[in-house]
């Protein structure tokens, strides 16, 4: 895949739940599709706003749980 994705899993600093956040590319449409556990995606969310989003999980999550992806969002 040459654009960039990532996949985070985290657990919630709130509650203490396990969260999902992802972003990735549809081959068919191009569309960028961006979302949290089993939400509906967002489609063509900003490349910056989904950068600040995988921050600021990292920054708050009481732990991370896994990465998969790109460097872009690491």
């Amino acid at each position: 895949m040459d654009k960039p994705w990532g996949v985070i899993r985290f657990i919630d600093f709130k509650d203490g739940s396990e969260h999902k956040f992802y972003t990735m590319v549809n081959k068919m449409s191009g569309n960028r599709l961006t979302a949290f556990d089993n939400d509906p995606p967002s489609i063509d969310d900003s490349l910056p706003w989904i950068k600040s989003v995988f921050k600021d999980i990292r920054k708050k999550a009481t732990k991370i749980l896994s990465y998969e992806g790109t460097k872009h969002f690491q």
